[in-house]
Order: structure tokens, then sequence, then C-alpha cells
């Protein structure tokens, strides 16, 4: 591959990574896939003592999101610094800070697991059943909405 197709593919990944493809990091855990502390959560039913223990399970895990996505931020913002500075730059020389964004994105999703299985330890059996449906119907939902933007030919 030429210097200039090189470049390219490394504008690319780095466009997706400082766009934060993966978990839109700085957004807050569960608005990516687990849904425990948004719109769903809301839906089934809440206790006031259930609400006190969710209160307190994103708390703890609140030190552990920051510092997580501070350092995802940190680390997209020098892979753009070399991306965008005026020194050459080569895909093997960003590895290692790609690597680090890769990890820092895994550990958040983790963090974020960890703190969605600790809050449906939380729901009743029927709690959880309610969340299913309200997941499944706003899944229909957004199909149905897709469908009707996007009309085929």
């Amino acid at each position: 591959m030429t210097l200039r197709s090189n470049l390219a593919v490394a504008a690319i990944v780095a466009s997706m990574l400082l766009t934060g493809t993966a978990f839109g990091e700085g957004v807050g855990p569960g608005r990516h896939g687990t849904g425990w502390d948004g719109p769903i959560l809301r839906s089934v039913g809440l206790t006031d003592a259930q609400k006190a223990q969710i209160h307190q399970i994103m708390a703890s895990h609140r030190p552990e999101f920051r510092a997580l996505r501070e350092q995802l931020r940190a680390a997209r913002g020098q892979l753009g610094d070399q991306l965008y500075g005026t020194n050459p730059v080569t895909p093997a020389a960003l590895a290692p800070l790609v690597q680090q964004i890769d990890t820092l994105r895994d550990r958040l999703a983790q963090e974020r697991l960890q703190a969605a299985l600790e809050v449906r330890g939380v729901l009743t059996s029927d709690q959880v059943a309610k969340a299913a449906q309200t997941r499944l119907q706003l899944n229909q939902l957004r199909s149905q909405m897709r469908t009707l933007l996007n009309p085929g030919p």
C-alpha cells in the first residue's frame, strides 16, 4: 500500500473512533443495549425501595464510568492529535493508541454490563417480564419507523 492509502485507512479508523461509534461514552450506563437505567426501567413500576437500591448501584459505578470515559476521551484526543498533526503517521504508529481505545471501550462495556446485572437483580420476575415486553414493543416501533421513513422502491 502507498503512504496515501495508509493515511486514508488511518483517517477512516480514527474518524470512527473519534466520533464514538461503539458505546457513545459520556452518556452513562445502560443506554446502549441494556436499558436498565432508562425508559424501560421506568416502565416496570419500581417501588421506592427498588429506586433507592438502583440509585445506590449506579452511584457505586459512577466513579469508574467517569474515569474510563475520561481516559477514553484523552486517548481519542491523542489519536486525533497524531492524525491531524504535521508529523508523518503510519498505521503501525497508531496501533498502540487504537489498542488502548479498544481496551478502554471494552472495560467501559464490562462496567456497564456489571451495573446492568446488579440493577436487574433488584427487579422481580414480573418486572423483568414487563421490561422484556416493553423492549419488544419499542423494537417493533423502531422497525416501523425505519420502514415509514425509508420506503423502498
